[in-house]
């Protein structure tokens, strides 16, 4: 697709969403930069998706649940803009398993898989997005490794050497090494997994003489600091895995910059050295989350500049900082992480911390935001087993949000960066400096460029975009009506005109379940044939996903999982499909309230749809010229037909040719709408409109157009209730029907009022530990987690 050009309206609701963020600073001088950044910014909003999930890993047979949090990508708050999420899980080839669209309702929403029996013993990535999130790079995607066991099936197991394969990077804090000044560098050497090995290292010059030694610390990452000297070559001696290694550094310049962090108790220090003479001053710019947190320049001696900044004027989460020379072009960059602090506090009490089986457990949840004070909250709750098969989930939306999601890459155990220890922050500056990551490029923000977008918000309901092709080369395929009708008793209805390349979208009202979707032009375009586009992102990282490690030792856990599957489909078979009602949404059409509307079984029934059409619907008048009617419909304001044909429908699918109304049979006809008035939709204006309607929505009798591209649309998906059986009683407790679940309790939409909530369910017959894993946004938008455990006891 190119650039949208024409779509005015959307471009207005945009513009809502791309306010300028506003700029932060403490310490700030008037330059061009921060002018620049601002104004790059205003124009680059941007969303990140967290998926809550009930566990990990599942059996054929189960239920994957999960809640999905739109979150503003700049305030970690929820996001107001998209009302669509896109969830698929993806196999290890990167073709979709599963697929869903997702309500969202003020960046909230939820949906579930029922994993069928088709699907392979293996890891799979569940990732999730929005339509606007397809404008940029995939690896601001949310992505999650799910585990899924077929007993009934043999994994596919072939030979894969990755996990033993060694991968050896160093990265020069502020981007280069540079001759005769001191250079930190930081190195990362792990597997094709990105799980960090252990190693020990050399770093030799071109005599094979020792510089200094190294070896890594937490995640395979670490540190080490030398100077080199001009026109030496220098090279790393690395053991790991039992093997030797001599990777050659980057490369080493005479001349360039040089900058070094420094944490002193409350204080950064940031050392910034240069070799170039002719350098007098540089420019330190911080930002954080697009907002301005430093700006200054500062005077070089001798080639050193020191800044010193207070940490508690830092931003929380990741600060980017950029040295500028003298002609405002950046030289060099890294990135700080500052633990947060400021974030929803949950808490969860249980009665106790022993329970039986079968027994009811109560729990009180209490949610306050930084200042203790009790908050309105929008939270989601998963009770679930861990045990050799299913570990503890580490990752939650708050080390996703401040954390994963504004890195490139895999981050091995990302919530060990959170806890308040020395090695937790070493750990955490390894990590900025060996897995940087941001959401713009300099070049683009200092050459004033405009971003492109290719796919707008959803902002109410779909956006299906598809494009006219021609049958015959040389037909233009620009201004060409196209429109698109979701066939039903409610059907959807709009119409769009082709731009530049043939591309069409429409902006469709949301609507539930799989239904008939018809794109046509009219009949005088019937040189043209139309594709739709696939709604889902053809985009993937290059993450890989670490083979499933099975043993017999999991044997009897993976029976267990198996047996409660099938169990609670022979014992409770409405359990799986139980789903809500459908939620509420506007059955108008888009016409609103006809004008005068005909239910034909209220009339004698006539043979054929001419003498229906003549004798009962007064308002629209019968044609005939040769062979071929038309209708031409009252214009009541003024007393008057209208000159045109009016718009015609049958189920919402506009019909061209009326002889095929006047052949369809009057008794598959329940009602025929009349609109008497002109009627504007997009730029299409129609002398009124006859719209008829079928008694089960479905075209019934009637044939589409040879040229109409006709597909079953998947819809929103409706919600699916969790099962959860009651032990209140005696009888109940007492009952014969087996009861293996191993997620106790799912629940993605707890409102928690005035700050306190009580929810209450009932163990199963499996014995063992139980996480209660709580995760939400308050109405203030700040964002928490916490967890507890509980033990069933046999």
């Amino acid at each position: 697709m190119k650039k949208l050009n024409t779509i005015k309206y959307f471009n207005f609701i945009l513009l809502l969403f791309l306010l300028a963020k506003g700029t932060e600073t403490f310490s700030q001088e008037d330059t061009s930069i921060q002018h620049e950044f601002v104004s790059f910014n205003s124009n680059n909003y941007q969303e990140k998706v967290f998926l809550h999930t009930d566990k990990t890993v599942y059996t054929t047979g189960e239920v994957l649940w999960f809640k999905a949090y739109v979150l503003n990508a700049q305030k970690n708050s929820s996001s107001l803009l998209s009302k669509i999420c896109y969830v698929e899980l993806i196999n290890v080839g990167n073709k979709p398993t599963l697929q869903a669209k997702i309500e969202i309702d003020s960046g909230r929403g939820s949906g579930s898989f029922l994993l069928p029996a088709s699907i392979r013993t293996g890891n799979y990535l569940l990732r999730a997005y929005t339509n606007w999130m397809k404008n940029f790079d995939p690896q601001f995607y949310f992505e999650q490794s799910i585990s899924i066991i077929n007993p009934n099936k043999k994994p596919q197991i072939t030979a894969d050497s990755s996990a033993s394969t060694v991968n050896i990077q160093f990265f020069p804090e502020g981007g280069n090494i540079v001759a005769g000044l001191n250079n930190t560098v930081a190195f990362k050497i792990s597997n094709n997994y990105a799980q960090g090995l252990n190693a020990t290292g050399y770093i030799l010059n071109e005599q094979n003489d020792t510089i200094t030694k190294f070896k890594t610390e937490r995640f395979g990452t670490g540190t080490f600091s030398f100077t080199p000297e001009i026109n030496n070559k220098y090279h790393a001696l690395i053991i790991a895995n039992d093997k030797k290694f001599e990777p050659d550094l980057p490369k080493i310049y005479n001349q360039g910059w040089v900058m070094h962090l420094a944490e002193n108790n409350n204080e950064l220090s940031i050392i910034v050295l240069s070799n170039i003479e002719k350098e007098k001053e540089v420019f330190l710019f911080i930002q954080c989350r697009d907002k301005i947190k430093y700006a200054r320049n500062q005077s070089l001696a001798d080639g050193k500049t020191e800044f010193i900044i207070n940490k508690a004027d830092m931003e929380e989460g990741i600060s980017q900082l950029t040295i500028f020379n003298e002609e405002k072009q950046p030289v060099c960059e890294r990135l700080y992480f500052k633990r947060p602090v400021n974030i929803l506090k949950i808490n969860s009490k249980i009665q106790d911390s022993v329970f039986e089986q079968r027994s009811k457990v109560n729990m009180d949840i209490i949610t306050m935001d930084e200042s203790d004070k009790t908050c309105h909250a929008n939270i989601s709750v998963s009770v679930y087993l861990v045990d050799s098969l299913q570990p503890e989930l580490k990752r939650n939306i708050v080390n996703y949000a401040w954390l994963s999601s504004e890195l490139k890459g895999t981050i091995e155990s990302p919530d060990f960066y959170f806890e308040n220890t020395n090695e937790a922050t070493k750990a955490a500056d390894n990590l900025m400096l060996t897995q940087g990551w941001r959401r713009f490029k300099w070049e683009d923000v200092l050459s004033n460029h405009k971003p492109t977008f290719n796919y707008l918000p959803e902002y109410e309901g779909f956006v299906i975009s598809g494009k006219i092709l021609p049958k015959k080369e040389g037909f233009p395929v620009n201004n060409i009506s196209a429109y698109l009708s979701v066939v039903g008793k409610n059907f959807r209805f709009c119409n769009t005109t082709s731009q530049s390349a043939g591309e069409i979208i429409f902006n469709v009202q949301k609507f539930y379940g799989n239904r008939e979707t018809v794109i046509q032009t009219n009949v005088a375009d019937s040189n043209y044939r139309v594709v739709m586009n696939n709604p889902f992102s053809e985009k993937f990282n290059e993450s890989h996903l670490l083979p499933i490690q099975l043993s017999l030792l999991l044997s009897s856990s993976i029976m267990q999982r198996s047996i409660g599957a099938q169990s609670i489909n022979i014992y409770h078979p409405e359990a799986i499909n139980n789903f809500n009602i459908m939620p509420s949404f506007d059955t108008t059409v888009f016409y609103g309230i006809p004008d005068r509307k005909y239910f034909l079984d209220d009339y004698t029934r006539f043979p054929t749809m001419e003498e229906v059409m003549r004798e009962y619907v007064k308002e629209v008048h019968v044609r005939k010229r040769e062979k071929n009617f038309y209708f031409k419909v009252l214009n009541e304001p003024y007393k008057t037909f209208f000159l045109n044909q009016p718009m015609v429908l049958i189920d919402g699918v506009p019909v061209w040719d009326i002889n095929k109304i006047i052949n369809i049979d009057p008794l598959k006809i329940q009602r025929i709408d009349v609109t008497t008035s002109a009627f504007f939709q997009g730029r299409k204006k129609f002398d009124g409109i006859v719209s008829y309607a079928t008694y089960n929505g479905d075209l019934e009798g009637y044939q589409l157009d040879p040229n109409a591209l006709a597909v079953e649309y998947e819809g929103l998906q409706l919600q699916r209730e969790f099962f959860s059986p009651s032990y209140e009683t005696v009888a109940e407790k007492d009952s014969r029907k087996p009861d293996f679940r191993n997620v106790l309790f799912w629940s993605p939409d707890v409102i928690v009022n005035n700050g306190k909530q009580n929810i209450a369910f009932f163990t199963s017959d499996i014995p063992g530990t139980y996480v209660v894993l709580i995760q939400g946004i308050s109405a203030n938008g700040e964002i928490g987690f916490t967890t507890t455990k509980f033990i069933v006891a046999n």
